[in-house]
């Protein structure tokens, strides 16, 4: 987690206080819905237009759809993916119970389902920007804003391959409908399902959010499911990793909920330090079991935290409730301490079955700091993998299983560095956070931005992509997404209610168009014709993609380039009903 400025300390002790206190509840809120007064003065709407804009974040500074627009809404996709759009509507006065509905696609396999519904407004840096994917068909839109509509198809695996034909249509009280065409051809390239994904997907989760926003108690019956959809969802986006926490606070603070630690610390009464592992276990069983992360990798933060410190619970005669022990990673101490706490931790891990699977997680430390931490992992926990989010990759660094440089710094992995790491089994991947300011996942970014991420990893060959953080909610995103210094957005992509974001999905998109080149490349290895082909995909999603164009504000026409391309390929493959 980057930290382009820290919180104030005053923000930051008012983490625990923050947490305690539920907001107000809006489960239908909308950042530019009117007030009482506005819409009793406002002029009812007469007519309606509607066009596909898919690329331009919505704002309620924008008062008309783009002329130029396309008419119609062409898609294409393989089997098993998931396709979409954002349609924009304009009316010309306030519009009562503004209604979509989609008909669904037909064509000669017979009938797709196609789902229309609305996207709400939210606040971010001082606008007013259309984000959340709503539920919901209809609405009362105000007067002098535009109203995006998300068009999803989900291509069924057995799907037949043609072309497919259907509408969505938008009416309002007082208004004649309009309609807008939808083609989808189908590929007959298949995608595999999502937990068979191989790019290293990572977005980091935040439990107490979920508790805090529904107000129940943390890791209860009805905490988890709560929890369930919201992390299906992430499961059904190829997640590759389980966020824990061994210590309070790994991140000092950076969240709107205090980060518990899942691992407890307790300093019995005989004065030694044991371990109640009760959340870690339960959050680990219920993302493998029920959120469908069956195989997921399980990271565990952190051994070197920014304070540099570890709460704990005392029960030793005469002490106060809790204690701090500070760690100064060159003195024993940081070994003893450490050294107890990972055998034990090695010890239930085995018992558990998941000590293959469990890493140690550290974000954004020093060389020195790291050379400690794996110092007493190989002595105390040697089968423990390390993971490593940095700035820029160093020596030490290079050897720790997921290696995750910051994307301004991605030119440092050369590809014989990446070989060797694959060779070893490890996995090379990047990271975005604060930084940089395009391409990136803010509410303001441009909807291509997303989806530009995964393909800048296709085309430099990395192993996948990391951000955090998934559901770090601040105290209502419906109201607002900023949060303390950050960018607007950066703390969460999907928001409470498992609602998802135009940000999602269209970063999941990049996830599925990562797989298409995985598994054309890999098709290629043994067809002699597809060769060719996809060594020119490879040359144009390298200068497409390339760091000088991430840095650009051109991001929509560079995926637009980049999936024809795949698409082109696509129809080259052979065997292609062939799942791969």
């Amino acid at each position: 987690m980057k930290t382009p400025a820290i919180l104030t300390i005053a923000a930051a002790l008012a983490q625990p206080l923050l947490a305690q206190h539920a907001p107000d509840r809006h489960p239908l809120y909308d950042a530019a819905a009117p007030t009482a007064a506005q819409a009793q003065k406002a002029p009812a709407a007469t007519e309606l237009k509607l066009a596909v804009m898919p690329d331009t974040r919505i704002s309620t500074e924008m008062q008309q759809v783009d002329a130029a627009a396309a008419p119609a809404v062409r898609l294409s996709g393989w089997r098993g993916e998931r396709c979409s759009t954002q349609l924009v509507v304009q009316a010309n006065g306030a519009a009562k119970s503004l209604r979509v509905a989609a008909a669904a696609l037909q064509g000669q396999g017979g009938s797709l389902p196609l789902s229309a519904t609305m996207v709400r407004y939210t606040k971010g840096a001082g606008k007013v920007l259309a984000d959340v994917i709503g539920t919901e068909s209809m609405c009362d839109n105000p007067a002098g804003v535009l109203r995006p509509v998300w068009v999803q198809v989900d291509i069924p695996r057995d799907a037949a391959p043609g072309l497919y034909k259907g509408t969505v249509s938008v009416a309002a009280d007082g208004c004649p409908a309009v309609a807008c065409a939808v083609e989808l051809e189908v590929l007959p390239n298949t995608l595999p399902a999502p937990r068979d994904w191989k790019m290293h997907f990572d977005l980091w989760q935040q439990p107490e959010s979920v508790a805090r926003w529904h107000d129940v108690p943390a890791w209860s019956p009805e905490h988890l499911a709560l929890m369930k959809p919201l992390m299906q969802r992430l499961a059904d986006a190829g997640q590759k990793a389980i966020t824990c926490a061994i210590m309070d606070e790994a991140w000092g603070g950076q969240t709107y909920d205090w980060f518990p630690s899942q691992v407890e610390w307790v300093k019995g009464a005989d004065g030694q330090m044991h371990y109640d592992y009760a959340a870690f276990d339960t959050w680990v069983e219920f993302m493998m079991n029920e959120a469908g992360m069956k195989d997921a990798d399980i990271f565990c933060y952190t051994m070197i935290p920014w304070s540099m410190s570890i709460r704990y619970r005392d029960e030793t005669p005469g002490a106060t409730a809790y204690g701090t022990l500070k760690l100064d990673h060159k003195s024993p101490e940081f070994r003893r301490v450490w050294g107890h706490f990972l055998a034990d931790f090695r010890r239930h891990l085995q018992e558990k079955g998941w000590l293959g699977r469990t890493s140690i997680a550290l974000d954004e430390r020093g060389d020195e700091l790291v050379r400690a931490a794996m110092a007493v992992i190989r002595e105390f926990a040697p089968e423990l993998r390390v993971v490593s989010s940095v700035n820029r990759p160093s020596e030490v660094s290079k050897g720790v299983y997921v290696l995750s440089p910051a994307m301004e710094h991605v030119g440092m992995l050369t590809p014989e560095l990446m070989a060797e790491r694959k060779a070893q089994g490890g996995k090379t991947i990047y990271y975005t956070c604060c930084d940089p300011q395009r391409p990136n996942t803010f509410t303001f970014s441009q909807p291509a931005e997303a989806e530009f991420l995964p393909l800048f990893a296709a085309a430099r060959h990395l192993d996948g992509y990391s951000r955090w953080a998934y559901n770090s909610w601040n105290r209502n995103p419906f109201e607002n997404t900023d949060f303390g210094t950050w960018p607007t957005g950066d703390c969460f992509l999907v928001y409470p209610g498992n609602l998802s974001s135009i940000r999602f999905e269209r970063l999941r998109d990049g996830i599925e168009e990562y797989e298409k080149i995985r598994i054309l490349r890999a098709a290629a290895e043994s067809d002699p014709a597809l060769k060719p082909a996809v060594q020119e995909l490879d040359n144009t999603l390298l200068q497409l993609m390339s760091p000088q164009n991430a840095a650009g504000t051109a991001q929509h026409e560079q995926v637009r380039q980049a999936k024809e391309c795949i698409e082109k390929v696509s129809k080259l493959q052979e065997n292609a009903f062939l799942t791969n």
